[in-house]
């Protein structure tokens, strides 16, 4: 039964960690172009707190794990070898959360728009995407390649909005690390800070009124703000 009680509303996630566990495929990519460097592989304990602000600041910290300096790497070889390797492997083991797409589904027959802004390479996002059968339930998917700044800006989120015919009075931001809420914070925009993904969690809880464990709770937030 379709209603229309998010009619006019834009509701922006965040990807990697959000509506995706992508860790187990970032890991292998990760542990692939460090080792066909010469260097050690990280635990995948210590992927989720690598990932969220690009490919190359996810091997900069993989390297840092195993106290290698920026100096003693060339990191743009390392990037090459890692999106080759992730493009090519990147749904081997990537799911979407638990209720992700029941509830994505419920927010369309709602009226709500959807939208994914995120720091992945727009090619990858709209890859994964696809791959995992998503592509129609959104309105626009806006990576880190596909504006001037990305998040913690928030003229991404702005853009992404604006590029799903929504306006930024009635958007929601749906994220799970101190980088998406100060993006959400910068764009003025309500967030929901989900505390299942990757993090690091956000530090301002003034500015994070949301927290939700499941989807469950991530619809029950999205209500609130939307039909208070």
């Amino acid at each position: 039964m379709t209603s229309d009680t998010l009619s006019g509303w834009t509701i922006v996630f965040d990807l990697d960690g959000t509506l995706v566990d992508t860790a187990p495929d970032l890991h292998l990519a990760l542990n692939h172009c460090l080792s066909e460097a010469g260097f050690e592989t990280v635990p995948f304990e210590s992927i989720r707190h690598m990932i969220g602000q690009g490919a190359k600041a996810m091997i900069e910290k993989g390297l840092a794990f195993q106290d290698v300096s920026q100096g003693q790497a060339e990191l743009e070889p390392l990037w090459r070898s890692f999106l080759q390797y992730y493009e090519a492997n990147i749904c081997r083991r990537s799911a979407p959360f638990k209720d992700v797409i029941g509830s994505l589904d419920a927010l369309k027959e709602m009226g709500a728009m959807l939208a994914i802004c995120t720091n992945k390479t727009q090619h990858l996002a709209e890859t994964l995407i696809e791959e995992l059968g998503l592509s129609s339930r959104f309105e626009t998917i806006c990576g880190a390649d596909s504006v001037p700044d990305k998040k913690p800006s928030g003229d991404h989120i702005l853009y992404t909005v604006a590029r799903a015919h929504g306006i930024a009075e009635k958007a929601v931001m749906i994220g799970d690390s101190q980088t998406d809420e100060r993006a959400a914070r910068n764009a003025e925009l309500p967030f929901v800070y989900v505390t299942f993904g990757y993090g690091p969690s956000p530090e301002n809880w003034d500015n994070t009124a949301f927290r939700a464990s499941s989807y469950s709770e991530v619809m029950s937030a999205i209500r609130s703000i939307a039909m208070p």
